[in-house]
């Protein structure tokens, strides 16, 4: 009688742990997708960009070292 009360204790416990395991991986999965659906630019801001000509730039800003703002060169 003791064995088989231990042996549904440890089921129990895996049953649950199962759960837990099974949510913890859902609201993963849950905050993943609802990260990705932030990433959605709106639809007006997709208009007004596309209605802009985008030029080819090129970055130059680059910030001057500590040296060359006291030499100011």
């Amino acid at each position: 009688m003791a064995k088989n009360k231990q042996q549904k204790k440890k089921e129990r416990e895996r049953r649950v742990a199962k759960k837990k395991l099974d949510a913890a991986a859902k609201k993963r999965s849950l905050e993943k997708s609802s990260k990705e659906s932030q990433k959605n630019v709106p639809e007006r801001t997709k208009m007004m960009t596309a209605a802009v000509p985008k030029n080819d730039r090129v970055v130059t800003n680059r910030k001057n070292s500590f040296t060359q703002r006291r030499t100011g060169g």
